[in-house]
């Protein structure tokens, strides 16, 4: 089954430090995040993402709660988000998991690796994934371009 994953690495103009601010704080990671409308602080460790998705022709809505699972400052931090699609007939167990390294190429650069997937559960669930791995390099692509306008400023 083919499941979406992406792993990249890209370099910002921006010291290690305030790049980790931006990725390892959920809301501001979460807004990096192409489709991501509304972030909601659920509790310290808890928020819900609202994630605008294109499936096919339409575009339809997930809400994620999601939550940082490991932050080991100022290098590594990981996520994972669980929530529902809901077509008209169906609904679909969404999973969004991510990991991101930083590491400092000298006092003003930092290199970011990150590595997510996104799988949907469910019938009918493996189409959702045929999408989403068709869509995962334009969305690094967005996502890269999100995180180099928040950093280099």
């Amino acid at each position: 089954m083919d499941k979406p994953m992406i792993v990249e690495e890209f370099t910002v103009k921006a010291p290690l430090e305030k790049a980790w601010e931006l990725l390892s704080n959920m809301e501001s990671f979460a807004l990096c995040i192409p489709g991501c409308k509304e972030v909601k602080k659920v509790s310290e460790t808890e928020y819900d993402w609202v994630l605008q998705a294109k499936v096919l022709r339409t575009s339809r809505t997930i809400v994620a709660r999601t939550r940082a699972t490991e932050l080991t400052p100022p290098v590594h931090a990981e996520f994972r988000g669980e929530g529902e699609l809901k077509e008209r007939f169906s609904r679909y167990k969404m999973t969004l998991s991510g990991t991101m390294e930083l590491q400092p190429v000298s006092d003003d650069e930092t290199k970011i690796t990150f590595k997510g997937d996104v799988h949907a559960s469910g019938l009918g669930g493996f189409i959702i994934n045929k999408v989403a791995s068709g869509q995962m390099q334009g969305l690094f692509r967005d996502f890269e371009q999100n995180v180099r306008a928040a950093l280099e400023k």
